[in-house]
């Protein structure tokens, strides 16, 4: 038996001895190896990564196996493997400098800049020479505003090597940095000639024809791009978005045709499409999606990713067609169930409890787990106003069914509904960590951050989201806004371009490509843009607000009041045209003719309340007295009963004219007719806690419960003064102690703070609370309630003390 066993050996490996003799696994992945880079330098990629992988299966000791398997990435855009690859290959051989240039360009990718510039400085510290790893340097130091250090860098380079594709590209940026775009092109142009091929260098030239609206060459620029990379989608989006922008819209369609056909199986292309449809062609929308239910009749879960397209873009009636189609062929598996829900939620839609009901008995008996449908009744529940009910149950599905989003956004709801906002966002946030692009928890964190000015994780949120939805209308709108706000034209611009393709009204790129072109000093371009969105909507008012400021920029007053004059004379009725034009003219200081016009248009739309707001102003600046606002607030509520901008602006008047109970009667006759506006709540109940009735301050304080928990600093400081002046001083202390902390420079809130410190006993810390309440108030040059008491109380205090 022993000497059967070694001759089987002794066998094996003769027959191993023509391909590898008998090697150690070190010879076996080396010669993997070697295959590898010879199929990688032959352009046959598979069969080279074949090999690779067979190599580091063979042996993990050779980082040039990961190298070249990073080149295999880098060939397919795979850069997130790619990195990993390349951090696996210096990990093994940390000395592979070629390893080290392709991480140190990632990194700049990734916006890694220090890793990039510690991969470029250790690439340098064993070449001194390597030219990759200056220009490294040079790429990070434009990134970090350091332009003259990269051009040091750059000239360096092309004083020895003239034609040296990344220090063209680079000298490039720097120019465009300079906005000296000519010569940018120029110097792109050029390293175009060495390398044709070079998809950074086009990506750049496309962005600066973009940035001086040449078209014409944005649109050869993309379709050079499809040519010589057939098979990659993003840029025949980008191409067709372009065609959609200059209403070339024919070609932008064949476009979006040709990506659906190449992609068959694929249903992302397919409903890409139908938005553009539903954009641009909406009559067209109903035969394409039924077209496509005639042609995938077998495809279920495709026809129910269609079918749940047409229902969230209104097309609901349509829809039941193909999910009735999906359930006769999907029965009841996972599509079918899906289907049958969508269905059912149609129908809670249309209020139809009962048929509601009968569905999810029918889901439940088949599958009494499915989420969607345990979803479907929390809503009914909602929609039943059976709120608590709703939450217990939603509570319950988040305990069973682990992280659904879509249970944590409608648990979001129902607290919103409670009126429980820090529940509420709990929920949507966790919602966003199962999925960062459910829309309905985006929407409500999203907004919260930026209300909050949080820009920088306002944006964390929004890039997820478009990393899982890149073609959603909603996302990038506000990518683009929010670009726009940020002055980040490019990004900006980007979306705008997606937007072009998907947005149903046409009007809404226009409207923002105009803010870019405002944004990057382009007025008169800006104004031709914001034109054509008031001929297609003549009351649109941020346009018309900016038509007037790019006037203003370009110091053209006159255009812009002769504009806004033709406008509201073709457009006599509406009213945002005719508050523009009286800011203008209130910006020359013609009041006469700002009274005539709002006096004029009054006659013609006697209960539009915002023209007796701006015609009281114009009263307020002629007659230099603030009470002359008072009739023009009282003729506006004769024709406008209870109108709460009106009654708001007249009960704020009577404060300033200190007639504390006719501010208090409107403020009272307001909440009767409208008992939801918390401004009003809160000045009322301010109102009556300031007075020296006992009864009219607990009033108050009933009043500003409902601020208890408010997020609202200044409803909650109503409830605390209203605490502190019915007894309960401790209490009133503790809110107000926190609400210093985050507002501590209003001198309202320092003077209520004194007097709950002079009520528990604490005169020293009082006294330093109602100094910086002084000090506040001079120092923002304004007064606040309670002034005279608060001198009155530190000079009674001094004399105390000297006495």
């Amino acid at each position: 038996m022993k000497i059967t066993q070694i001759s089987s050996v002794v066998f094996a490996c003769s027959l191993l001895l023509q391909t590898i003799a008998c090697s150690s696994p070190e010879e076996v992945a080396q010669d993997h190896l070697q295959k590898g880079k010879e199929l990688f330098e032959k352009g046959e990629l598979d069969k080279a990564l074949l090999e690779l992988k067979t190599s580091s299966q063979s042996s993990d000791k050779f980082g040039e196996t990961y190298y070249y398997m990073a080149l295999l990435d880098e060939k397919s855009n795979n850069f997130k493997s790619m990195r990993q690859n390349l951090i696996r290959a210096l990990e093994i051989e940390p000395g592979l400098t070629s390893a080290k240039i392709k991480l140190g360009k990632l990194d700049i990718l990734f916006g890694d800049l220090e890793k990039a510039l510690e991969q470029a400085e250790s690439a340098l510290a064993s070449d001194s020479n390597n030219i990759d790893a200056e220009l490294i340097k040079a790429s990070v130091y434009i990134r970090q505003s350091k332009k003259d250090q990269a051009a040091e860098i750059v000239n360096k380079v092309l004083k020895d090597s003239s034609d040296n594709i990344e220090a063209l590209s680079i000298q490039a940026a720097l120019y465009a940095e300079k906005n000296e775009i000519d010569q940018a092109l120029g110097l792109i142009n050029k390293a175009l000639e060495k390398d044709p091929k070079n998809l950074p260098l086009r990506l750049f030239k496309i962005k600066l024809d973009a940035g001086l609206n040449n078209i014409d060459s944005v649109i050869k620029g993309y379709q050079e791009l499809i040519q010589l990379y057939p098979d990659v989608n993003n840029f025949k989006l980008s191409l067709a978005s372009i065609y959609s922008m200059t209403d070339r819209l024919g070609e932008a369609e064949s476009l979006l045709r040709e990506i659906v056909e190449k992609s068959s199986d694929k249903v992302d292309p397919k409903i890409a499409l139908i938005e553009f449809l539903n954009a641009r062609a909406k009559d067209r929308v109903v035969s394409e999606y039924e077209s496509m239910l005639s042609s995938h009749q077998q495809q279920g879960k495709l026809l129910l990713e269609l079918s749940k397209w047409m229902v969230a873009s209104g097309y609901t009636e349509v829809a039941k067609k193909g999910l009735q189609q999906v359930v006769n062929l999907e029965k009841n598996n996972e599509a079918g169930l899906a289907a049958q829900v969508i269905l059912a939620e149609i129908a809670l839609i249309n209020k139809q409890y009962d048929v509601v009901d009968s569905a999810l008995r029918d889901i439940f008996s088949i599958n009494p787990e499915l989420i969607e449908a345990s979803l479907l009744k929390g809503r009914l529940l909602l929609m039943q106003n059976k709120t608590d009910d709703a939450i217990e149950f939603l509570n319950k599905l988040v305990w069973n069914k682990g992280n659904p989003d879509d249970v944590y956004s409608l648990l979001g709801q129902a607290y919103l509904i409670k009126q429980d906002r820090k529940q509420a966002e709990k929920s949507f946030k966790q919602a966003l960590e199962a999925n960062p692009a459910n829309l309905i928890a985006f929407s409500q964190v999203y907004g919260t951050y930026l209300q909050a000015g949080q820009k920088e994780t306002a944006r964390q949120y929004l890039e997820k989201a478009l990393s899982i939805k890149q073609n959603d209308v909603l996302l990038l709108t506000n990518k683009a806004e929010l670009d726009i706000l940020e002055k980040k034209w490019d990004g900006a611009q980007d979306a705008v371009q997606r937007l072009a393709l998907f947005a149903r009204e046409k009007s809404t790129p226009i409207y923002l490509q105009a803010n870019i072109l405002q944004g990057k000093g382009k007025y008169a371009e800006a104004i031709d843009l914001y034109d054509k969105v008031i001929q297609q909507f003549p009351n649109h008012l941020n346009s018309l607000i900016n038509l007037a400021r790019s006037y203003e920029a370009l110091k053209q007053r006159d255009r812009a009041t002769a504009y806004l004059e033709k406008h509201h004379a073709n457009y006599p009725d509406e009213l945002n045209g005719v508050g523009v034009l009286s800011d203008i003219y209130m910006a020359n200081n013609d009041f006469v003719k700002t009274k005539k016009l709002l006096t004029d248009q009054i006659l013609r739309a006697p209960k539009a309340g915002s023209l007796y707001l701006a015609l009281a102003k114009v009263e307020v600046i002629m007659s230099k007295k603030i009470e002359s606002a008072k009739n023009v607030y009282l003729e506006g509520l004769e024709v406008n009963k209870g109108d709460p901008q009106l009654s708001m602006a007249l009960a704020g008047l009577y404060e300033q004219l200190n007639d504390k109970q006719n501010a208090i009667k409107v403020y009272k006759d307001l909440l009767d007719k409208n008992p939801g506006i918390n401004l009003a709540v809160n000045n009322l109940a301010s109102l009556l806690v300031e007075s020296s009735d006992l009864v009219e301050v607990k009033k108050g304080l009933e009043l500003a419960r409902v601020f208890k928990d408010s997020d609202n600093p200044y409803f909650q400081d109503t409830y605390a003064w209203g605490l502190i002046k019915t007894g309960s001083n401790s209490e009133g202390l503790k809110l107000l102690q926190e609400l210093i902390l985050k507002e501590p420079k209003l001198p309202e809130f320092r003077y209520h703070l004194g007097v709950a410190y002079i009520n528990a006993g604490n005169k020293a810390t009082a006294i330093g609370e109602f100094k910086q309440a002084i000090i506040l108030s001079e120092k923002q040059k304004r007064n606040f309630s309670g002034k005279d008491e608060v001198k009155k109380i530190l000079q009674e205090i001094e004399n105390s003390a000297g006495n």
